[in-house]
């Protein structure tokens, strides 16, 4: 295809080159003010400021002498006018459809505008519409409308570059023809083609047929002037009834025809049509029923217009781009058209009306209406392009304006939710359609704003090239049919006709869809960018409202990880404290507990000392009771009084040992130095030893009440117990001033037993009640305790597996319950010389 389109190119070129080296002969030589074909016939080409122009049947007759000479060929007549000076009447005699006649024209120099309007024209549009067809076909190479479109064009440029040699020295005259007689057959078949495929398409090649019978008549009676005219004429009316076929359908289609496609197609080559064929069509025409006699030249000035219109619509598949093409267009044909007419109206109102016409005359005037055209210019096109709008468009809205006051509430709202109720209003207000719908990037998907659907990934793909997608896109846009059958069929089910892509940095954030229009007419390409631009202030509200979303949340965050952070500092705190509050603890209860043990061996070194002599006293007692008893047997009366009042110093004595052997015991009992692990106790005996041992603080001022229950061997350390015992029993003594009363209780119920000590002291205030078992926290004077106590005693209790409660209330004295388990738990009783629960 690419080889076949080079060499096509290749051979037009040559071709090109060669008959333009030939036609720029003419430039400087004399000639008759007309051309003559190679069979001397006179061409049907003229241009307004030729001698032969005004000659009315000039054309299409053949020259048979030349100042009064015959002449055999179109050569000797130019030789015989090119020896004559400039504006020398020439007589010829010419001969048409058996009819001679003499005419006089004036001989003339063909100068460089001559060549320019006349050979310049031919090069340009053979040029244009070869390389039309030619660019097309390498578009789009399988395409039926685009091998019409190649043959129209390769036809045209050939009977063009091949007219640039026809009036001299004709080499190509045969050639010419060829291109003349097929012109029409191409320009059929691509009717039959486009804007749309016709239901006789599969006929559209007949037309060849007929061109190729004239072909044959036309080299066979090429050189029969009369012959020759007739088959031209009817070559130009299968030329222009083809062309008539050509608008005809165009106009059809665009009426009347279901394929938004083949609309905007027809809207785009319009002014092509109208231009290109329409004028050039109208002339050839017009020759043609005159017999030749107008100059047919003048229609090769604006073909070149209907090859670019056809090219662009062939091979511009965008329904928006090619309405935005059509628009402008429009918009600049009506501008002109504006100008020019503004300056005919000034110039008859001058002349005619003002009767000034030496101002209209005058060099000035031009520059004068020129520069009042730049004064009124931006006016003018704003309400042309206002009437182009609203006349051929159908747009009534002020895209600018409603983009702006959309900007200004976009601008004032950071909410997702907010800005997509904005945004439909928008759309449905403007262009009001069956539904309008806001879709936002959101997790890898295309999620709706206020809704549930999703934008479908067949969808999607196509998005993210930028363009803006329409249900009625041909599926030439579409790298594949199927393709182009997913996106027709995700477009309806979201019920839209539009869809335009949010674009921030390449990428696509959002998708802004609109349903079909509500007057029923197709989106503009003004409504498409209104919507592109709508749809960028709505991506760059969403970008904002999503930095604003990402930053709320990050505050968010960062106060979660602020308290997040205080919590781990308070807990860090707290570790610390209770650290700090145990290593006192520990600190304390490890000084108690060597006070304690050195105690202990205190107490066990003085029992010993102690119960040594003690027992000598003891044991020494009896036998010197039995000697004083006998001694004062036989003795006289007063040594018998003072041996009785010896008897009653030993009893003294004896009692006294007793008290002291008793209280080593109780000492011994109370510390418990010799038992370093937990066994079976009697609690009754650990409470009897206690108060044994505080009675100095509570006999003659306090009555003890003792109310004991039916208790088993409790599993204890009989030394901690006894001590938390000594505590609580102590501070019940202390809390008495004067005389009171110490209950004491004990119950078994199932695994537990529980010590009950209450007195009617001036019991504890409720604010430091929660601090009594605190370390070093103390109610007593200074030097009155050390504030250990309550605190080793709920440490000793707890490490026992049990518990310690209180009760009080001011004035109503105190009760504290001690419940242990029956059986060892498994705490340790380090931790329980420590004091920690």
């Amino acid at each position: 295809m690419r080889l076949g389109a080079i060499a096509i190119g290749l051979a037009a070129i040559v071709l090109a080159t060669r008959t333009t080296i030939t036609s720029s002969a003419w430039v400087g030589r004399v000639f008759p003010g007309f051309v003559l074909l190679d069979n001397r016939v006179i061409a049907s080409v003229g241009l307004a400021n030729w001698s032969g122009t005004s000659v009315p049947g000039l054309y299409q007759s053949q020259v048979v002498a030349v100042n009064g000479v015959a002449v055999g060929s179109a050569a000797e007549a130019y030789a015989r006018v090119a020896a004559l000076a400039p504006g020398t009447p020439v007589r010829y005699r010419l001969a048409r459809r058996g009819v001679e006649r003499e005419v006089t024209v004036a001989a003339e120099r063909f100068t460089l505008r001559d060549w320019m309007l006349l050979f310049g024209a031919f090069l340009l549009n053979g040029a244009m519409y070869l390389a039309s067809g030619l660019v097309a076909w390498v578009l789009r190479p399988r395409a039926p409308v685009v091998r019409a479109f190649l043959m129209v064009g390769v036809a045209m440029s050939l009977f063009l570059l091949t007219a640039m040699d026809l009036y001299g020295p004709a080499s190509f005259f045969r050639l010419h023809v060829v291109g003349e007689t097929f012109f029409p057959a191409a320009v059929l078949q691509f009717a039959l083609l486009f804007p749309q495929t016709h239901r006789f398409a599969r006929w559209r090649h007949a037309g060849y047929g007929l061109s190729l019978a004239i072909l044959v008549l036309y080299e066979a009676f090429l050189y029969r002037p009369s012959t020759y005219s007739s088959l031209l004429a009817a070559n130009m009316i299968y030329l222009g009834v083809v062309v008539v076929v050509l608008t005809a359908r165009l106009v059809w289609v665009y009426w009347r025809g279901g394929s938004q496609l083949a609309r905007q197609r027809v809207r785009v080559v319009t002014l092509g049509v109208l231009f290109g064929l329409g004028i050039p069509g109208s002339i050839v025409v017009i020759s043609a029923l005159l017999g030749g006699g107008v100059a047919m030249n003048t229609a090769a000035f604006t073909p070149f217009l209907f090859a670019l219109s056809v090219a662009y619509a062939i091979v511009q598949h965008d329904l928006l781009e090619i309405d935005a093409m059509v628009k402008r267009g429009a918009y600049y044909l009506v501008l002109t058209g504006a100008v020019g007419s503004a300056y005919v109206a000034a110039v008859v109102v001058l002349n005619l009306i003002l009767q000034a016409g030496a101002v209209t005359e005058s060099p000035a005037f031009p520059v004068v209406f020129t520069l009042a055209v730049l004064l009124l210019f931006n006016p003018l096109r704003t309400r042309l392009q206002a009437l182009v709008d609203l006349v051929f468009f159908g747009t009534r809205y002020d895209g600018p304006r409603v983009l702006a006051a959309l900007g200004a509430q976009l601008a004032a709202t950071l909410q997702r939710d907010r800005i997509g109720e904005l945004v439909r209003d928008c759309v449905d207000e403007t262009i009001p359609n069956t539904g309008t719908r806001l879709f936002v990037a959101n997790g890898g998907r295309l999620a709706e704003v206020g809704g549930g659907a999703t934008i479908p990934p067949s969808l999607a793909r196509h998005l993210g090239a930028g363009r803006v997608l329409t249900s009625l896109d041909p599926a030439e846009l579409y790298p594949a049919p199927e393709a182009h059958d997913a996106a027709r069929a995700a477009m309806a089910a979201l019920g839209a006709e539009v869809a335009v892509p949010l674009r921030r940095r390449e990428e696509v954030v959002g998708v802004l869809t609109a349903g079909p229009k509500r007057s029923g007419l197709f989106y503009t390409a003004a409504d498409a960018e209104f919507l592109r631009a709508l749809a960028n202030s709505t991506a760059i509200a969403l970008e904002n409202a999503s930095s604003y979303e990402a930053l709320a949340e990050l505050n968010l965050r960062l106060e979660d990880r602020v308290r997040e952070r205080t919590a781990q500092l308070q807990d860090a705190n707290r570790e610390l404290a209770d650290a700090y509050t145990e290593l006192k603890n520990a600190e304390t209860k490890l000084v108690h507990s060597e006070k304690m043990a050195s105690l202990g061996r205190l107490v066990a070194g003085v029992a010993h000392e102690i119960n040594n002599p003690v027992s000598f006293i003891a044991t020494s007692v009896a036998p010197l009771r039995r000697r004083l008893a006998q001694a004062a047997a036989g003795a006289p009366p007063e040594v018998a009084s003072m041996l009785r009042e010896a008897e009653d110093i030993a009893d003294i004595m004896a009692r006294g040992a007793e008290r002291t052997v008793a209280i080593v015991k109780d000492l011994r009992s109370f510390s418990r130095l010799d038992e370093a692990s937990r066994k079976l106790v009697d609690l009754h005996e650990g409470l009897e030893v206690t108060l044994r041992l505080l009675e100095p603080r509570w006999r003659d001022r306090i009555t003890i009440h003792r109310d004991y229950g039916t208790l088993p061997l409790v599993e204890c350390d009989p030394g901690q117990v006894n001590q938390v015992f000594m505590n609580v029993l102590a501070n019940a003594c202390d809390a008495i001033e004067g005389a009171g009363n110490v209950w004491i209780g004990t119950r078994h119920d199932g695994d537990v037993v529980t010590v009950t000590v209450r007195d009617d002291g001036h019991g504890i205030a409720a604010d430091v009640l929660g601090r009594i078992f605190d370390p070093f926290f103390t109610t007593k004077d200074v030097g009155g305790g050390t504030g250990l106590g309550l605190a080793i005693a709920h440490g000793i209790v707890a490490a026992h597996g049990g518990r310690i409660e209180v009760e009080s209330a001011p004035r109503a004295g105190a009760t504290f319950r001690i419940v242990l388990p029956t059986e060892a738990s498994a705490v340790s009783l380090d931790r329980a010389a420590s004091g920690n629960g």
